[in-house]
């Protein structure tokens, strides 16, 4: 069973983000993984690491899973797994992406706008692996992801029929235009060239390749349009 990853810091957009996976898998069984992360604390005994390791929910996170559970539930085909990760490596990332048989990794606003070292570190590392990532949108509203715009960088590797070839085998939108842009310009250069196209295409989805070197502030294209934003790495449709 393919799983799809949701690193979470429990906001509510997480319940976008369960929506989001649970309409991916298209009825398919699939298994949603909650991911939460916490650094390792600095103990001098176990129980003094038991101790630290120790954070009750607040009850307002305790319903927001709940709702999670019965979102899960009343798909069908769907299973809820909750894993919570102490520390973070480059090595247990990948061993852990392998290990769930990781389909898609979906990133919500709130996640990716946490400060907290573990979470920006998690963000930098999964911006490396050659899974699809999903950029959630602003907005909490479901979109019906039919018709994509393709961000072309003007160093990209692979050109927009290999790139739908590519996305065919997980998804069912079509990439209908593309904005081409240079690697140095700011996002908000382009705008409204992207805002133009987007309106007359009736786009709901953002899609973008990336290299084997995360270029994080990509994240930014999200941010500028409100959409949801996927990237793809360049190296997978080499696979």
């Amino acid at each position: 069973m393919k799983s799809i990853l949701i690193p979470s810091v429990l906001e509510n957009d997480t319940l976008h983000a369960i929506d989001t996976a649970i309409k991916h898998a298209k009825g398919k069984s699939s298994n949603i993984v909650l991911l939460t992360l916490t650094d390792t604390p600095d103990a001098c005994s176990a129980a003094e690491y038991l101790r630290k390791t120790r954070r009750p929910l607040t009850a307002a996170q305790s319903e927001l899973l709940e709702e999670c559970g019965r979102r899960v539930a009343a798909s069908a085909n769907c299973t809820l797994e909750i894993r919570h990760q102490y520390g973070l490596t480059s090595a247990l990332l990948r061993n852990l992406l392998e290990y769930l048989g990781t389909e898609m990794i979906i990133l919500s606003p709130s996640y990716k706008a946490e400060k907290r070292k573990i979470h920006t570190y998690f963000c930098k590392l999964v911006a490396g692996c050659k899974k699809p990532i999903l950029h959630l949108g602003n907005g909490s509203e479901q979109p019906e992801f039919n018709k994509a715009l393709y961000i072309e960088r003007n160093n990209a590797q692979i050109d927009i029929r290999e790139l739908q070839q590519l996305v065919n085998k997980q998804f069912d939108f079509r990439i209908v235009t593309r904005a081409s842009v240079a690697e140095e310009h700011n996002p908000g250069g382009f705008a409204p060239f992207v805002n133009e196209a987007i309106e007359k295409n009736g786009i709901d989805l953002l899609i973008e390749t990336r290299k084997p070197k995360a270029v994080t502030r990509r994240i930014e294209v999200t941010d500028t349009y409100g959409l949801p934003l996927l990237s793809i790495h360049e190296e997978a449709a080499r696979v």
